[in-house]
């Protein structure tokens, strides 16, 4: 065996002295004298012998191998398991199914050593996850690093891994340059959009530059107005820039390249797991690849699709008598679909009510996640698609309400969606806090939490172009709760209603918010308050903003 495998040997070594007796301990074991208890040796093997261990993998097809051929390693502590190495793959595991072949050895190549194989992974063979640690297979049992599933991809990067652009990126491997969904909301998008990274003190420096930090939005900076503007978006060490002027933007990066070592990525094409492609007339966003990744990761990559991510009227609980999955699981399926819906706002309602039973799932919910996957396998290229508006900016929303949804609390989902010049900026989908007691109620609360979302927008947007704050027209379809907003008078259909939810009737009179009755079919939110059918879905979602954005093939 290569000298890289010494510490697992001295490791079994002094698993086996401690199993064999001693003078020390008038012929007893170091065993025997701490537990009280003779140890059992049936389980042990020779050291280095060639052991079969169980592929675990699911789904398995009939012509794929039940077993692999692996290296043992000595027992696990701690366990009724054996540590293995895979000399194929690379990867140390550990697993309880294993036929052991004691009297052959693994034929390793005569030059092997470590600076051979910089690293390797370590396999858990009750949980799929891997874990990369360094070559030193001795550090491996020592210090391990679990790595995050797929709820969160790691941002890619065309920088040279040898020459690091900053600080952060020489400590730091691309893989774990992660962070949190916060909220999904995508800020008005310009032509020349570039990525530039390697920045450590961009707000130290930012002041210097002419810059000053967005008010409403503290991970953008602003220079500029009007034409000469330029807008830079900050994450980590990653730098988004755009403008009107390329003169303008070609002159920032060449004053960040003066006072940093850093990398100009050209046009944003990949950021954060989301693909952009710029076109002449449009930008087009999408996460086609991570969907992709997802549904090979739970198995569901050559499943049926279907038209429609969950069945309308599905009595959706808690099901406590149902039978009991893996939580783990459920929960891990549910955080990769939420980050996706950053592109994909027709499954904020089906994704959302999945969420509010992660706690103790069932087969039921589970049924519920695969049809979610199953819409996704049929719909992997939809996103959204931003045109250039007009010159004047105009920011308008939906706002929608079912009524006593949940089936367990009995509380109303609230559903709205923001517009920028016709583009969708802005859509969330949230169960409510209080319990209606009528279909006007609900829509009036949840006109309210709009409104709230609707004045952060505007003032965002008069910050960033320099405009005066201008109305937004919110569209209800419900004309008793436009008249509750409109009338200051408290009557005993709102008298009971909680005091903050008056607060866009102050809107409504100060001007700030321009309430308007919509018809239902025309409602864009109604797609984030309930289960629709496969036609209506089509209809709704193509009044929503999503496309199919499937590249042409050459």
């Amino acid at each position: 065996m290569p000298a890289r495998f010494w510490g697992e040997a001295v490791r079994h070594a002094v698993y086996l002295l401690n199993r064999l007796p001693t003078k020390a301990l008038g012929e007893r074991t170091p065993f025997e004298a701490w537990m009280g208890r003779k140890p059992h040796l049936a389980h042990l093997k020779v050291f280095g012998c060639i052991a079969y261990a169980k592929n675990t993998t699911p789904h398995l097809k009939k012509l794929d191998d039940r077993s692999s051929p692996m290296v043992y390693l000595g027992v696990e502590e701690g366990c009724k398991a054996h540590r293995l190495f895979d000399p194929r793959h690379n990867k140390l595991q550990v697993s309880r199914d294993v036929i052991f072949q004691e009297n052959s050895e693994w034929t390793w190549n005569a030059g092997a050593d470590k600076e051979d194989l910089p690293e390797f992974v370590v396999v858990n063979a009750f949980n799929t996850d891997e874990v990369i640690v360094t070559a030193d297979i001795e550090a491996a049992a020592e210090d391990v690093t679990p790595s995050s599933s797929l709820a969160t991809p790691s941002s890619t990067r065309a920088s040279s891994p040898s020459t690091p652009s900053s600080s952060t990126q020489a400590t730091t491997s691309p893989e774990s340059h992660e962070g949190p969904v916060r909220y999904r909301s995508i800020a008005d998008i310009y032509a020349n959009t570039e990525e530039i990274i390697g920045i450590d003190e961009e707000e130290n420096e930012s002041k210097e530059l002419g810059f000053k930090k967005c008010n409403q939005e503290h991970a953008v900076y602003t220079r500029g107005k009007r034409e000469a503007s330029i807008l830079v978006g900050v994450y980590v060490d990653d730098l988004i820039v755009t403008g009107r002027s390329t003169e303008g933007i070609n002159k920032f990066k060449q004053q960040m390249m003066t006072e940093f070592e850093m990398s100009d990525l050209g046009l944003l094409s990949y950021y954060l797991g989301i693909e952009v492609e710029q076109q002449k007339s449009r930008i087009l966003l999408r996460q086609s690849a991570y969907a992709k990744k997802i549904l090979s990761q739970f198995q569901m990559a050559d499943c049926n699709a279907t038209k429609q991510p969950m069945e309308p009227k599905t009595p959706l609980h808690k099901d406590l008598e149902g039978t009991p999955i893996d939580a783990t699981e459920y929960r891990r399926i549910i955080g990769c679909l939420r980050y996706l819906l950053h592109t994909r706002p027709d499954l904020s309602y089906s994704v959302g009510m999945a969420s509010r039973y992660m706690e103790k799932p069932t087969s039921m919910h589970h049924k519920v996640v695969k049809q979610i996957l199953r819409y996704l396998k049929g719909t992997i290229y939809f996103g959204l698609a931003y045109t250039k508006g007009p010159q004047e900016i105009s920011i308008f929303g939906y706002s929608d309400s079912d009524l006593a949804g949940d089936l367990d609390g009995r509380k109303s989902t609230s559903g709205m969606t923001f517009y920028f010049n016709e583009s969708l900026v802005s859509w969330n989908s949230q169960k409510q806090k209080t319990v209606a007691l009528s279909s006007c109620e609900a829509e009036f609360m949840a006109a309210t939490t709009a409104a709230c979302h609707a004045l952060w927008l505007r003032s965002l947007t008069s910050e960033l172009t320099g405009e005066k704050p201008k109305p937004v027209t919110l569209f209800v379809d419900n004309k008793s709760a436009i008249a509750l907003m409109k009338n200051p008078v408290f009557h005993g259909r709102s008298k009971h209603i909680d005091t903050r939810f008056h607060f866009i009737r102050e809107c409504v009179e100060n001007g700030q918010i321009v309430v308007e009755f919509i018809n239902t079919g025309e409602q864009r939110a109604d797609v984030l308050t309930k289960a629709l059918p496969g036609v209506k879905l089509a209809v709704m979602r193509q009044l929503l903003g999503v496309r199919d954005l499937e590249p042409c093939q050459n």
